[in-house]
């Protein structure tokens, strides 16, 4: 037996790395390795081996120890440049018991070179694996060889290009060609260049978007023997970074335009304010850093809005006429139009409101609207407002069975002798002083019209007769007082007739004959009073 000394000193220098792993309490651990081992193994002595991060070493030292048997595994390092081999062998030693306590590792290197079969077979293989077009080519750039894509991408088949210079393929155009020289020089010389993006051209004289990257290649005694050039098709990108500045160009003629004619704010999905444009700042006089970051309310609207948020809320686009406020308290109109911007998934993230400013149509719409249902002269509705609004409170009586009104059917007894005496502008003075009489002797609620002439029409809003007679009375009482204009004392009556809704009738025709028939009731008993409807 040799003594321990000896073992010791043959296990420390033996070339093979070797290890000694302890089991002890169902754990293994680290209990010696040689000078060999040392670089793989160094302080970790007496430390517990971790069974989750060396799953296979740790696998295979129990079983050893279960078995009872060494365990050989063979382990290869495919991607170190030597490509090394290892044979391992687990070896379980035994104590007295007979029991295994130890298991001693050694690794035996196995060197694994490479045959030239298979480093050709291996470049084949990347070659051809490579989505990439690649030509190799050696010194005097004849072309060794060249992979399917590059086949696929310059319509070359390998066996016609192979001996072939690159000049003789037309890849290179020839304005490039001095300047490509200038880059094989360099290749020569030994620089790898960095890529560049340029035009290549196929056999069909196709021109091809590429990126191109330029490598020598050295041989084992780091002489250059080749170079390689890895051309990558970049022609969908180039289309799409075209058609992306394109866009970007449309878009940015789109935002021109718009901030050109129209007042723009732009809304996040939860409505604040992310962007306002120029016009919206000069026609509010607001300034960007009033309402960026604030909420859209804050942005001079004021009515209810509710369904305009429901609209854009549902993905649909909003158009209509908005009031405005500006800074200064100024209203103004909007023609509005609010579309809703989405995400890839179909999500809200934007509103872009777009805003014209209509107030002066707007002016021009209610002038002519004004003009078409008010007289001219008084300012009073004129018959056509009388039957939209009759129409409307009856249409309100019909919803309430307690609903009850009268309408006073009124006439100037003698506004014909006025204009002939004293003249049309006279008598049109007189209905303007006539107009303002009026209104001082109805309240509130009550309404007014001229239906033409000097006929007028009031609709009083009361509850019940009594009230009826006693504005009646008012009114005829007012309008026997003298009337001074321009100079002139004229004194005129006025003969009324009512009727009242709904026992007079239900409609606005028949209210207004009714009416109507009780006023020429009083012109025949001598006019200058008011008189009730009787059936």
């Amino acid at each position: 037996m040799y003594s321990e000394g000896i073992f010791q000193f043959y296990f420390m220098n033996m070339p093979q790395p070797v290890i000694v792993i302890q089991q002890k309490r169902h754990q293994l651990y680290y209990k010696e390795c040689n000078k060999a081992a040392q670089q793989f193994f160094d302080k970790m002595k007496d430390k517990i081996i971790n069974k989750e991060e060396n799953l296979l070493f740790y696998t295979l030292c129990e079983k050893a120890i279960a078995t009872k048997e060494p365990i050989q595994y063979q382990y290869i390092q495919l991607f170190h440049p030597e490509r090394h081999a290892y044979e391992v062998t687990f070896t379980p030693l035994f104590n007295q018991a007979t029991t295994p306590s130890h298991v001693l590792v050694m690794a035996q290197e196995i060197h694994y070179k490479k045959t030239q079969e298979e480093s050709t077979r291996l470049l084949d293989a990347f070659l051809e694996n490579t989505v990439d077009a690649i030509l190799i080519a050696d010194c005097n750039e004849k072309v060794l060889t060249v992979n399917g894509a590059f086949e696929k991408l310059f319509q070359w088949r390998k066996e016609e290009v192979i001996g072939k210079s690159r000049q003789e393929m037309d890849i290179v155009s020839k304005e490039e060609g001095k300047e490509n020289l200038k880059l094989i020089k360099e290749l020569k010389n030994g620089k790898t260049l960095p890529p560049y993006e340029t035009v290549r051209y196929t056999k069909s004289g196709e021109s091809v978007c590429v990126s191109v990257s330029c490598s020598p290649i050295y041989d084992d005694q780091n002489q250059l023997v080749a170079y390689s050039v890895i051309y990558r098709d970049i022609t969908p990108q180039k289309e799409a970074e075209e058609q992306l500045a394109y866009t970007m160009k449309e878009l940015e003629n789109i935002k021109y335009a718009l901030d050109e004619s129209a007042s723009v704010m732009i809304l996040d999905a939860n409505g604040t304010i992310t962007y306002i444009n120029d016009m919206y700042i000069r026609y509010s006089d607001y300034q960007k850093e009033d309402l960026l970051g604030k909420y859209y309310r804050d942005a001079g609207l004021r009515h209810d809005l509710s369904e305009l948020r429901e609209t854009i809320k549902s993905g649909k686009v909003w158009r209509g006429e908005l009031e405005m406020w500006t800074k200064h308290n100024q209203l103004y109109w909007v023609s509005n139009t609010i579309v809703p911007l989405k995400d890839i998934d179909g999500n809200i993230t934007y509103y872009v409101s777009i805003h014209n400013d209509i107030t002066e149509q707007k002016a021009l719409e209610n002038k002519l609207h004004f003009e078409a249902t008010h007289d001219s002269l008084t300012g009073l509705p004129n018959r056509a407002m009388l039957l939209k609004e009759l129409n409307k409170v009856i249409e309100k009586g019909q919803r309430k069975s307690d609903e009850f009104f009268a309408l006073l059917f009124l006439d100037c007894d003698n506004f014909k002798q006025i204009n002939d005496e004293y003249g049309h502008h006279i008598g049109d003075e007189f209905l303007k002083a006539y107009t303002k009489r009026l209104k001082s002797c109805v309240r509130k609620g009550d309404r007014i019209y001229r239906l033409g002439g000097d006929e007028f029409i009031i609709i009083l809003n009361v509850t019940n007769g009594r009230e009826i007679e006693q504005i009646a009375r008012r009114i005829h009482v007012s309008l026997q007082q003298s009337w001074n204009v321009r100079g002139y004392c004229l004194r005129t009556t006025t003969t009324i007739g009512v009727s009242i809704y709904p026992e007079d009738g239900e409609s606005a025709a028949s209210l207004l004959k009714n009416a109507d028939d009780a006023l020429y009731k009083g012109k025949r008993e001598g006019k200058n009073n008011y008189i009730l409807y009787q059936t």
